[in-house]
């Protein structure tokens, strides 16, 4: 495959949760995420994520390199899209790839300014199916998220607003039993994100053959 037949574009995706409406990264494309706020497996349709980036490659063979945009994407989810028309490029410190157009699946490149390393992935069955023109990927996950570590595993002591009671929380659960007064206790944002971290938007680029 030689470069005049190649062009790349970076993708940033994320949708709302269907259940607590927080906003969930769609990292790559995958069958199923994981909202890190309210603990929900979402499910995400082969056919939302072959139609997504089949009008991603379609807008973005035709735009200019260099230059980008955003809309919102409705159908399945509600989702947050933005597009740039890039080649590769490390997103830690933006030093270009080196000859990007020779990578092959299966490999990993590593920046040549600040050492940071990129997956180089070949699209998974589905989407090489439904969309043939895309070649490889990097810096997607491919992987389905379903749980989120936690992030803090010694316990905090929290007094119960009801009676005051110290209630010992491991972030196992969000709602928690007083054995004093009986009372249900739902762990404040702050304290759940302590325990649970949640997972950031992640850049990664899509390797396209032009149509």
């Amino acid at each position: 495959m030689t470069i005049e037949k190649l062009f790349s574009f970076r993708v940033e995706f994320s949708i709302k949760c269907p259940r607590c409406d927080r906003s969930v990264p769609i990292n790559g494309p995958m069958e199923l995420i994981h909202c890190d706020y309210c603990q929900t497996d979402i499910p995400i349709t082969k056919e939302y994520v072959v139609e997504t980036l089949s009008e991603a490659c379609t807008d973005m063979q035709e735009t200019d390199i260099g230059t980008g945009f955003g809309w919102m994407r409705y159908g399945a989810f509600s989702g947050n899209l933005t597009l740039a028309r890039l080649d590769p490029y490390c997103v830690q410190c933006k030093t270009d790839f080196a000859s990007p157009w020779d990578l092959r699946p299966g490999s990993s490149y590593s920046c040549t300014k600040c050492g940071a390393a990129y997956p180089v992935d070949s699209p998974p069955a589905f989407l090489k199916e439904g969309l043939p023109g895309v070649k490889y990927l990097i810096n997607a996950l491919l992987s389905s998220q379903t749980s989120s570590a936690l992030s803090g595993s010694s316990p905090v002591v929290l007094a119960c607003p009801s009676c005051g009671a110290s209630l010992s929380v491991d972030g196992t659960t969000r709602f928690v039993d007083c054995n004093y007064c009986n009372s249900q206790v739902y762990l404040p944002d702050d304290l759940w994100l302590r325990f649970h971290s949640v997972r950031k938007k992640r850049r990664w680029f899509v390797i396209c053959e032009y149509a």
